[in-house]
């Protein structure tokens, strides 16, 4: 009993101190952490990490003004970084969806050619 005790306030502690790191510091993990991973993120995982984003995205606007210039660089330097991740991340998704169109309409367009050509 006493075990389960002390792993309880192990794990209470380990979470207070996880809560209390500075939001920069929280931020600019979370965006390392997207941007070693993103490549294999799951449309689920994506969901994950943009509720992610926008619960630190919140409690920054909720806590702007308690932050320093230099705080805030460093904030916005992270969201201006994951933004740029979503966007290679669209360019890539959107560049394979044009690939796929691409394949598909030289034999979509055989085959306009080819019915076309037998009623002459």
């Amino acid at each position: 009993m006493k075990i389960k005790g002390l792993i309880m306030i192990a794990l209470g502690l380990l979470l207070l101190t996880a809560c209390s790191r500075p939001l920069e510091d929280r931020v600019e993990s979370f965006v390392s952490k997207t941007e070693a991973r993103y490549e294999n993120y799951t449309e689920e995982d994506w969901q994950k990490s943009m509720q992610e984003y926008q619960a630190l995205a919140q409690e920054y606007k909720d806590n702007y003004q308690s932050y320093s210039k230099e705080e805030r660089d460093r904030i916005n330097k992270a969201f201006g970084k994951y933004t740029g991740i979503l966007l290679k991340q669209g360019l890539s998704t959107a560049g394979n969806a044009l690939q796929q169109a691409i394949d598909g309409a030289s034999s979509f367009l055989k085959g306009v050619f080819d019915s076309m050509e037998s009623e002459e």
